[in-house]
């Protein structure tokens, strides 16, 4: 960072009188801080001047008291958030230019260049320019200090603290308006947004199939309750029935069976290659999906649909009609033409 001692004086590191007075005014401003506090909870254009903003007290909820429902969380965090914003403002507002330098430069030394909100050293920067447009070291200071703000900004868009992050660029924007750097973080952003949308569909789609695979688990068990209690009401009137009727007369004996003729599966005759989606070849996209569907026992295909596919319904309508095409011989059963259920899975591999 380049400084002028003879014409910015700001930029002086504090001598030991300095300290003591910076000592005894940040003790007084606490005392004084103490005393607001009792009378009043809003801040007032004479807030102390301290570096470090004071957080707004949150009352604690009863121990007895229910919890809170997500959305209700989600308000408060907000409205707390937006206190803490308009005391961090009249803070700044309500500081003097050589208070701001000097708060600015400890945050400097200490990395605080855009975190966190209301003590960094950006925003002290820019309540001086606030106050006195045309303070070049203030000017100076922002420019030199963009640079080592943006990793705090690209590890808040990592971490996906999108309001922090925005909070971060918009300092930047203030300190380098025309700065390339922060066409990219706003890229970085949004993709970062869109990737938490998908990974946060994905996971409510996952809990909705585990739903519907347990309640369909959960019919599955009450149907097979039922039958089996019907089985043995069955059996139970069977066993009375034979105790009371009267004997059986002789078995006449059954004709010797037909001679069996073959039984196999279906089987494909003439398999058709699938055609690769138009969009899926665009993007060089590889997948599968596994295509149910019944040989009739004259060999049509009927009711072909797929089961699963990966990705979900890229692949569906080109493996659905390379089944369609593809030629059967229907299952025998005893030498006769029957109907059967057929799975198949077909891949699509780019390239491959």
């Amino acid at each position: 960072m380049t400084t002028h001692a003879s014409s910015r004086p700001d930029w002086e590191p504090f001598g030991l009188a300095a300290g003591l007075r910076g000592v005894v005014a940040v003790s007084a401003m606490v005392l004084l801080l103490a005393g607001c506090g009792q009378g009043s909870n809003t801040p007032s254009s004479s807030a102390p001047t301290s570096a470090k903003p004071v957080a707004p007290a949150v009352p604690s909820a009863p121990a007895s008291a229910p919890a809170q429902l997500p959305v209700a969380a989600a308000s408060a965090a907000q409205a707390q958030a937006q206190q803490a914003a308009v005391a961090a403002k009249a803070k700044l507002q309500s500081m003097s230019v050589p208070d701001l330098l000097a708060a600015a430069r400890d945050a400097y030394s200490q990395h605080r260049l855009v975190t966190p909100a209301g003590d960094n050293a950006m925003e002290y920067y820019e309540a001086v320019l606030a106050k006195e447009p045309n303070n070049q070291v203030a000017k100076d200071a922002l420019r030199e200090a963009f640079p080592f703000g943006v990793p705090d900004v690209e590890k808040a868009i990592a971490q996906n603290n999108f309001d922090e992050a925005g909070r971060g660029i918009d300092l930047l924007t203030k300190a380098d308006p025309t700065n390339y750097t922060l066409t990219l973080l706003r890229s970085k952003l949004d993709a970062q947004k869109k990737l938490q949308a998908r990974q946060q569909q994905e996971a409510q789609l996952k809990v909705q199939k585990a739903a519907e695979l347990a309640a369909a688990q959960q019919a599955a068990a009450v149907k097979a309750a039922a039958e089996k209690e019907a089985a043995a009401k069955l059996a139970a009137q069977q066993a009375a029935a034979a105790k009371a009727a009267p004997p059986k007369p002789a078995v006449v004996a059954a004709p010797p069976p037909k001679p069996a003729g073959e039984t196999r599966a279906a089987k494909v005759v003439t398999p058709a290659a699938p055609e690769y989606p138009l969009q899926a070849a665009r993007n060089q996209t590889s997948g599968y999906a596994v295509v149910e569907f019944t040989v009739s026992a004259s060999g049509a295909v009927e009711n072909a649909h797929v089961v699963d596919s990966s990705p979900r319904r890229m692949f569906d309508s080109a493996a659905i009609q390379a089944v369609r095409r593809s030629k059967f011989e229907p299952a025998l059963d005893n030498g006769e033409p029957v109907s059967s259920v057929l799975q198949r899975r077909i891949d699509f591999k780019f390239g491959g």
